[in-house]
């Protein structure tokens, strides 16, 4: 999906009030024709042009807190890192991968890669 500058945005948006056609406004801007329709709803609904901003679901692609992960790993026993996935969501609320869980180990220090 490709991104379009504001400057961009308001540049074909004065065109099509000014016309009135979308089909010729996209190709001389050399946009979709379902851009320029969603440009012309977030106009509406919000009055300008700035894009929503996205919303985001699922888990965290990192952890939040990373002293107090810290203090976690150094207080909760584990042979794996597996192990810490329940404990984990226990003390902090959300559950997190088992990458995420490597990555913050390896931030502090706590992985060795193997030889």
């Amino acid at each position: 999906m490709r991104a379009y500058s504001l400057d961009l945005r308001k540049k074909v948006m004065a065109a099509y009030h000014q016309t009135q056609h979308k089909s010729e406004v996209c190709k001389r801007f050399n946009i979709a024709r379902s851009t320029l329709d969603e440009w012309i709803l977030l106009e509406q609904i919000t009055q300008d042009l700035k894009p929503l901003p996205a919303i985001r679901n699922g888990r965290p692609f990192s952890i939040k807190d990373l002293e107090s992960f810290e203090e976690f790993v150094k207080s909760t026993p584990f042979t794996q890192i597996r192990d810490l996935l329940d404990p984990f969501e226990q003390k902090f609320g959300y559950k997190v991968s088992y990458s995420v869980l490597w990555r913050g180990l390896h931030k502090i220090g706590r992985v060795k890669k193997r030889n």
